[in-house]
C-alpha cells in the first residue's frame, strides 16, 4: 500500500508542478511579446553533479524569440504553443496515472463526480493524453490509435460514446464562491476519424478548464486529507 500511496503522491505532485509551469510559461510568453530580449541572450552551460557540462547555444534561443517578435501580439508563437500543450499533456497524463491506481484519490474522485461522470472524465483525460503524446501533425489531426482504445473501452462498459461532461464549481463544490464558473465538454467518439482535428473536438479554452479542474481536485483532495 505504501508503494501505491507514493506513486499517487508523485502523480499528484506532477499535476501541480505542470500547472505552475503553465502559469510561469504563459507569463514569459507574454513578456517576450512585449520586450525584445535578443540583446540579453547568451549560451547556457548546464552542470549537474560530477557529470560533464552541456552547452545550450544562444542561436536557438534567438530563433524562438524572433518567431515571437515576428508574429502579431494576439497570435500564438512557438514558445507559447509548446508551453501550453506540454503542460496540458503533463497534467492530463499525471491525472490519468493517479486515477489508474486503486487508492484514496480515485475514491475521492468517485465521491465528487459519481461513477458515470468519473468514467466520462477519465475517458476525456485519456483521449487528451493520447493525442498530445503521439501527435506529429501540425494541425493536430487525430490518428486511429488516439481514440480507438478509449472507444473500445466505452463499448465494453456499454456506455454512450457521446460524452457530455460538465463541471460547475458552485454545484459540484458547494463551498466555492464562484456561482457561474465552470464548463461543458462534449466529445463524440463515434464521430471521430483520421481527418478530425483535435482542437475541433476540444478547443483550447476547454483544455485549460480541464487542466484547472485537475489541479483544483488535487488541491481539494489534499485539504480533505490534511
Amino acid at each position: 500500500m505504501e508503494d501505491i500511496d507514493e506513486l499517487i503522491e508523485d502523480a499528484l505532485l506532477l499535476v501541480e508542478q505542470n500547472f505552475y509551469f503553465l502559469h510561469v510559461g504563459e507569463f514569459f510568453a507574454k513578456l517576450i511579446k512585449k520586450e525584445d530580449f535578443s540583446h540579453k541572450v547568451e549560451d547556457v552551460v548546464i552542470k549537474r553533479d560530477n557529470l560533464p557540462s552541456y552547452k545550450l547555444h544562444s542561436r536557438f534561443v534567438l530563433e524562438v524569440l524572433q518567431d515571437v517578435l515576428n508574429k502579431p501580439s494576439d497570435e500564438i508563437g512557438l514558445f507559447e504553443y509548446f508551453v501550453e500543450f506540454n503542460a496540458i499533456r503533463g497534467i492530463c497524463m499525471a491525472t490519468v496515472e493517479a486515477l489508474r491506481l486503486e487508492g484514496n484519490f480515485r475514491d475521492y474522485m468517485f465521491e465528487i463526480l459519481g461513477e458515470k461522470r468519473f468514467e466520462d472524465f477519465y475517458d476525456i483525460l485519456c483521449f487528451i493524453r493520447n493525442v498530445l503524446s503521439h501527435n506529429i501533425h501540425s494541425e493536430i489531426k487525430l490518428s486511429f490509435k488516439d481514440y480507438d482504445g478509449t472507444k473500445r473501452r466505452i463499448f465494453r462498459m456499454r456506455r454512450n460514446p457521446q460524452i457530455n461532461f460538465s463541471f460547475y464549481y458552485a454545484q459540484d463544490f458547494p463551498i466555492s464562491p464562484y456561482t457561474l464558473y465552470g464548463f461543458d465538454c462534449f466529445v463524440d467518439f463515434e464521430a471521430m476519424d483520421e481527418n478530425t482535428r483535435f482542437l475541433d473536438v476540444i478547443d483550447p479554452w476547454k483544455l485549460l478548464m480541464i487542466c484547472e479542474l485537475c489541479f483544483n481536485l488535487v488541491q481539494a483532495y489534499r485539504i480533505k486529507n490534511g
